[in-house]
């Protein structure tokens, strides 16, 4: 009869990983309840190098002492195991927990770091313990000139890139929201704690441009000023080709003139003006039992009055406002080490790049509208970002070709 392995008996398996995992998840809830959540800008550089370099040490002894015990449990597949499902748990409450960034309360899943799970000292340990591991792993191999070989660096290597630098990474990002008048150069932002910061790069704006939808019509009561039907608000979508005809409670209205960039020319028409302070305005006519009459409606801004077509004492035809399509900035953007760095038009959803900073349009003066005076930009630094890409693009190619060489990679 087989003698079964007492536990803590060398070498450690599944059952010593698990309960060395949860007395680490353990220690962690610990440390979150007295000392708070792990505050990741003390790794700021060059602190964060520091650790680096302590981390590759690591990684780098436990190649030569890779037959000890320690380290044969430590890069098994027990111990990978048990981390990453330690660290899936964690990212199940984390999926299950509203996650805040500030909380007062002091309930027992504050106190444990459940609301801000990525920032909590289990989630840091386990995904150090995990990064540790994973370079271990990936040292103690044993180089060989195969598929299967290549297929496990490019997998392992992206990974771990991945999970370095955007773990240690953290602490030197920082993102400043920065507001830039028509025709002025800024490069002063206020951080969280509202203190002026002088940044290293400087922004221009030359000029700022909103596009806009077409807008709608809606019939509203004029004594409420409710869209109707009151329990189905309808909108109806003005047709350019003006061959659309909208019937409304025995009325009929057709678009017989449509200008998106109007001027008023007189208390009862307008003009097509391309400038900021036009506005999209229609001529309607509506069909009643009195005959046709028409009426140039528009919803007006900040320097048009709006216009309304009446068709009862109760009923008005009404334009809504234009909503945004897209809005561009102008820009020429300057860096402090390399003087002028190059001009743009920045649209939303395509970023600047300029050195180690990302510039993102984010907003403008939404009372204004086209009018505004000024744009909004996000500057994002993160001087690790470029390697976490490259962990990503060795991570991909490796997965390709993994499909691509199937049940063969081996050979």
């Amino acid at each position: 009869m087989e003698k079964r392995k007492v536990i803590w008996q060398l070498p450690w398996g599944y059952r010593e990983s698990i309960i060395i995992v949860l007395g680490i998840i353990l220690v962690g809830f610990l440390l979150q309840i007295s000392l708070g959540r792990f505050d990741f800008y003390l790794l700021s550089f060059p602190l964060n190098l520091y650790f680096g370099i302590l981390s590759l040490g690591f990684i780098v002894l436990s190649v030569f002492l890779k037959k000890k015990p320690f380290f044969v449990w430590f890069t098994s597949l027990s111990f990978s195991v048990s981390l990453l499902g330690a660290i899936t748990l964690l990212s199940i409450i984390m999926g299950l927990t509203k996650q805040v960034p500030m909380n007062d309360n002091t309930n027992i899943f504050t106190l444990l770091g459940f609301n801000q799970m990525t920032s909590s000292w289990a989630f840091v340990l386990v995904y150090l313990l995990i990064l540790l591991s994973l370079g271990s792993i990936i040292a103690k191999r044993k180089p060989c000139l195969n598929k299967r070989y290549f297929v496990f660096i490019l997998n392992h290597i992206g990974l771990w890139l991945i999970l370095f630098f955007a773990g240690l990474g953290y602490a030197d990002l920082n993102r400043y929201i920065m507001y830039v008048e028509i025709g002025e150069t800024q490069w002063r932002v206020y951080d969280k704690d509202s203190k002026v910061v002088e940044l290293p790069i400087a922004i221009e704006l030359n000029d700022f441009n909103i596009e806009e939808y077409v807008p709608k019509l809606a019939i509203i009561n004029q004594k409420t000023g409710e869209v109707l039907p009151k329990d189905k608000p309808q909108y109806h979508q003005i047709d350019t080709s003006f061959k659309d005809e909208i019937v409304f409670n025995g009325y009929k209205f057709r678009i017989k003139d449509y200008i998106h960039n109007a001027v008023r020319s007189s208390d009862s028409s307008y003009r097509e003006v391309p400038m900021k302070a036009s506005c999209p305005a229609a001529l309607v006519e509506l069909e009643t039992k009195n005959g046709l009459k028409s009426h140039w409606i528009s919803a007006g801004n900040k320097m048009q009055s709006p216009m309304f077509l009446d068709i009862d004492s109760n009923l008005a035809l009404v334009m809504t406002p234009s909503e945004t399509k897209s809005f561009i900035s102008d820009i020429e953007v300057y860096t402090q080490d390399g003087g002028y760095y190059k001009e743009e038009r920045l649209m939303v959803n395509y970023p600047l790049r300029a050195g180690n900073w990302r510039i993102y349009q984010y907003g403008y003066d939404n009372d204004m509208g086209k009018m505004s005076s000024y744009s909004s930009f996000e500057l994002v630094y993160d001087p690790w970002l470029i390697m976490v890409y490259i962990g990503i693009g060795l991570l991909a190619l490796g997965s390709f070709l993994l499909i691509i060489f199937g049940k063969n990679y081996r050979k």
